[in-house]
C-alpha cells in the first residue's frame, strides 16, 4: 500500500506492479470508473457526521461493497474512490477488504480532497490531477445494482462515432409515478429525440409543479420527440474525458443537474451533447441517497430483485452464509432464538445475534452481534451491528445505529433514527426523532442543516431543527428532520400499522428536503428583503431583484408567491425582537409599511391569495408567535385588501382533519365569526 503527499492510496496489486492481462491493454482500453463516495445531498444528515453514507449498512452489508462488487462484475479494471469526508474510515475499509488482496481484479485508488463540497469540485480536482485517460463510468459510493455496465460503455462509444460532441450518456430505468424505488428528490421530465436518443431538455420537477415550459426551438429540428416522466434516475453515467475539463471551465457547475442544464442551454456554444440509455426491466440500479431509498432498496434486496446481490449469496469475505427460509426469512446459523419468539416475514438476522423469548420480528433487518431482550416487538425497522435492546421494547419504522443500547420499555416509532453509539434510558418514548450519541459541534452543521439539541441522557441528544436557521415548507414539525422517510407499505397484521402508515407517509411528504433551487431562491428573497429593509430600498427595485432570482432558479409563479409571503413573514422572526405575538405583529406592521407594494405585486389574484394563506398556515404551524397572532395577522391582511373574504372562508372550510390544521382554525375562529357577522350586517343594511 502506498500513501503519498498527493493523498492517493493504491491497492497492493498496483503498488507491486504485477504483470497481468489488464496491464497489457492499451490505456484507452482500460475500463475506468470514478466513484464519488460523498453524495453531497445530505439525505442521511446528521447520521453522516458519524459514519460516511457509503458505509451505511443495507441488509447488513456496507453500500460501498455493493458498489465495488457491481463494478467488478462489470469488468471494471481501475476504480478511483473520491472522498472528502471520513477518508480514514474509507481507507481502513478498503485496506481490510478483498479489494486490497494481491488477487484482486481491480486496482482501487482512494483520492481525498477535504475542501471538496460538490460533484463539480470533485470533477475539477480530477481534472487538475489528470487521472482520467479515457471514457469512464461515473457512479456514487452508495449505490446498488446488477447491471452489466460494459454494454452501456460500448453504446456510448458507438454514439461518439456518430456524434463527436457526445460527452455523457445518462442511464435511466422505467418507473411510473409513485414507484417505490423512485426517489422523491429525482423526479424529472426528460425530453429526447426519439430517433437518436439525444437529450434535448431536462426539467427537474419540484414539489407541486404541475406544468413545464418547453421552448419550440427545442424540437424544431427533430421529426419525433418523446417526453418521459416515467423514468427513475439511476445516477449512473458514462462520461467522456471532456467532462472534467467542462466542469473546470464552468465553475457554476456544482451538481450533475447543473452540468446537464448548462450543456443543454449552451449546446451550440460548448459543442457538447448528452444522450440517454434505458435499462431493461430485469436490470436494477438505484442510488441510496435518503431514508426512503434505504427502505426501498432493502426491500428489493430481500425480495431478490437485485440478484446476485441477495443475503444468501455473500460476496464479501469472511461472512457466514445465510439460510434462506420460507416467507423471505434469512438468518445465519449462529443466530440464537428464544422460546416463543416469532419471525414473521421479510426478515434478515445477522450472525451471533440472540433473540429473547416471546419476541416478535417482522419486515426488519437485524445486524450482527445484537442482543434482543424478551417480549420485544420489531416492525419495519433496521437494527445495525452490536445493538443491545432491553426487554419489553417496541420498535416500529425506526433505525438503530451500531453499538447502541436501549433500556427496558423503550418505544421508537414513526421514523425515529438513532446514530451509532446512542444509549437510551428505560421507558423513554420517541416518535419521529433523530437522536445522536453526543452534542454536535457548530462546525459539523451545514448552513441549511442546523439543529437545536436536547439532552435526553449522557449518550443521547435529541435533535430539533432550529427554526431561526432553517426554513422548509413544514419546518415547524421539529421532530421531522431533513431527509427522514421511513414508512410502511403493503398489507400488515399489526394493529398500529395503518396509523403508522398514515403518519409515516405524512412525515415523508413534509420531511423531504427542499429542492436546492427552491431553497436558494428563498434565501435570495430573504437576503433581498433584509437588505432592502435595512437600506430603505424602493420596493420596485426589490421586485426586480426577486424576479431576476425567479428566472435564475427557474421557479414557478405560484412558488414565487408562496416564498415571497413566507420571506416577509420570516423577517420579524429573523430580527429576533419578536419573541411574542404582540411584538411580532408590531414588527410586522412596521415592515409592512415599506413592503406592502411587494405584497400587492405578487398577491393579486385568487391563486396567489391561496398561496399566501398556505404560507401563513405553514409558518403558523411552525412558529408559536405566528400561531398565537394568526387571527390578527389575517385581519391585518384583510384590511390591507391583500386577502379577500371569500378566499379566507374557502381556506377556513378546507382544513384537513389533522390536529395542527384543526388547532389553527380554532385559533382564527373569532375572526371568521366577525367576518360572518359583518357580512350579515351588510346584507341587512342593503335590504333596508
Amino acid at each position: 500500500m502506498r500513501i503519498d503527499g498527493s493523498t492517493f492510496i493504491m491497492s497492493k496489486r498496483a503498488s507491486k506492479g504485477l504483470k497481468n492481462s489488464a496491464e497489457t491493454l492499451q490505456k484507452e482500453d482500460v475500463v475506468q470508473a470514478v466513484v464519488i463516495v460523498d453524495s453531497f445531498k445530505g439525505g442521511f444528515h446528521p447520521i453522516t457526521y458519524f459514519i460516511p453514507a457509503a458505509l451505511v449498512p443495507v441488509v447488513n452489508t456496507p453500500l460501498l461493497d455493493y458498489t465495488l462488487e457491481w463494478l467488478a462484475l462489470s469488468s471494471v479494471q481501475e476504480v478511483i474512490l473520491f472522498c472528502s469526508s471520513h477518508a480514514d474510515l474509507i481507507k481502513e475499509h478498503i485496506r481490510k477488504s478483498k479489494w486490497n488482496e494481491l488477487a484482486s481484479a481491480m486496482v482501487i485508488t482512494v483520492m481525498v480532497s477535504e475542501t471538496c463540497r460538490s460533484l463539480g469540485d470533485a470533477m475539477r480536482d480530477l481534472d487538475a490531477k489528470a487521472v482520467i485517460r479515457s471514457d469512464f463510468i461515473l457512479v456514487f459510493g452508495d449505490m446498488v445494482g446488477n447491471v452489466n455496465l460494459l454494454p452501456i460503455l460500448e453504446h456510448h462509444r458507438k454514439l461518439q462515432k456518430q456524434d463527436k460532441g457526445v460527452v455523457m450518456t445518462m442511464v435511466y430505468k422505467e418507473a411510473g409515478h409513485g414507484y417505490c424505488s423512485r426517489s422523491v428528490d429525482d423526479k424529472a421530465v426528460l425530453t429526447v429525440d426519439s430517433s437518436t436518443g439525444r437529450v434535448l431538455l431536462h426539467n427537474k420537477m419540484k414539489v407541486g409543479t404541475k406544468r413545464i415550459n418547453i421552448p419550440l426551438e427545442t424540437y424544431s429540428d427533430c421529426p419525433q420527440v418523446e417526453l418521459r416522466y416515467d423514468l427513475q434516475d439511476t445516477h449512473v453515467a458514462v462520461c467522456s474525458p471532456a467532462v472534467p475539463p467542462l466542469f473546470s471551465d464552468n465553475f457554476d457547475f456544482q451538481t450533475r443537474d447543473d452540468f446537464v442544464r448548462g450543456l443543454l442551454m449552451n449546446e451550440e456554444i460548448l459543442g457538447s451533447t448528452i444522450y440517454w440509455y434505458k435499462l431493461d426491466e430485469a436490470q436494477y440500479a438505484a442510488h441510496v441517497s435518503n431514508w426512503q431509498m434505504y427502505q426501498s432498496v432493502s426491500h428489493d434486496i430481500i425480495y431478490r430483485w437485485v440478484y446476485p446481490f441477495v443475503p444468501d449469496s455473500p460476496f464479501i469475505q469472511d461472512v457466514e452464509p445465510y439460510v434462506f427460509l420460507r416467507h423471505n426469512v434469512y438468518k445465519q446459523k449462529s443466530v440464537r432464538l428464544g422460546k416463543g419468539c416469532l419471525l414473521e416475514e421479510d426478515i434478515v438476522i445477522g450472525e451471533n445475534t440472540s433473540v429473547g423469548e416471546n419476541t416478535h420480528i417482522s419486515h426488519s433487518v437485524v445486524g450482527k452481534y445484537c442482543h434482543i431482550g424478551k417480549n420485544v416487538t420489531i416492525y419495519k425497522s433496521y437494527i445495525w451491528d452490536n445493538v443491545v435492546i432491553g426487554d419489553n421494547c417496541h420498535i416500529s419504522c425506526a433505525v438503530v445505529g451500531h453499538d447502541s443500547k436501549l433500556g427496558t420499555g423503550v418505544r421508537l416509532c414513526k421514523g425515529s433514527v438513532l446514530s451509532p453509539g446512542v444509549v437510551l434510558p428505560s421507558d423513554i418514548h420517541l416518535d419521529a426523532n433523530i437522536v445522536v450519541c453526543g452534542p454536535l459541534h457548530r462546525k459539523q452543521s451545514l448552513d441549511h442543516d442546523v439543529y437545536k439539541q436536547e439532552k435526553l441522557a449522557e449518550k443521547a441528544y435529541r435533535l430539533l431543527l432550529d427554526e431561526t436557521e432553517y426554513d422548509s415548507e413544514d419546518s415547524g414539525q421539529a421532530q421531522k428532520l431533513c431527509g427522514l422517510w421511513l414508512g410502511t407499505s403493503g398489507g400488515d397484521s399489526e394493529s398500529e400499522s395503518e396509523e403508522e402508515l398514515s403518519a409515516s407517509n405524512e412525515t415523508s411528504d413534509r420531511a423531504s428536503p427542499v429542492p436546492d433551487d427552491t431553497y436558494l431562491f428563498f434565501s435570495e428573497v430573504m437576503d433581498s428583503l433584509t437588505r432592502g429593509y435595512d437600506d430603505k430600498l424602493h420596493p420596485d427595485n426589490l421586485i426586480l431583484e426577486i424576479n431576476s432570482s425567479r428566472y435564475a432558479y427557474n421557479v414557478s409563479v405560484r412558488e414565487v408567491n408562496y416564498f415571497v409571503v413566507k420571506a416577509l413573514l420570516s423577517l420579524p422572526i429573523q430580527a429576533r425582537s419578536a419573541d411574542s405575538a404582540p411584538k411580532y405583529l408590531k414588527e410586522f406592521n412596521k415592515m409592512l409599511q415599506d413592503f406592502l407594494p411587494i405584497l400587492q405585486n405578487y398577491v393579486r389574484n385568487s391563486d396567489a391569495q391561496h398561496d399566501c394563506l398556505q404560507a401563513l398556515e405553514d409558518m403558523a404551524s411552525s412558529t408559536d408567535t405566528l400561531h398565537d397572532g394568526l387571527s390578527k395577522l389575517l385581519h391585518l391582511l384583510y384590511e390591507k385588501d391583500i386577502l379577500a373574504e371569500d378566499i379566507i372562508m374557502k381556506w377556513y372550510n378546507s382544513g384537513d382533519e389533522n390536529s395542527t390544521s384543526t388547532a389553527l382554525r380554532k385559533q382564527v375562529a373569532p375572526f371568521i365569526q366577525w367576518l360572518k357577522e359583518a357580512d350579515e350586517e351588510s346584507d341587512e343594511s342593503d335590504s333596508d
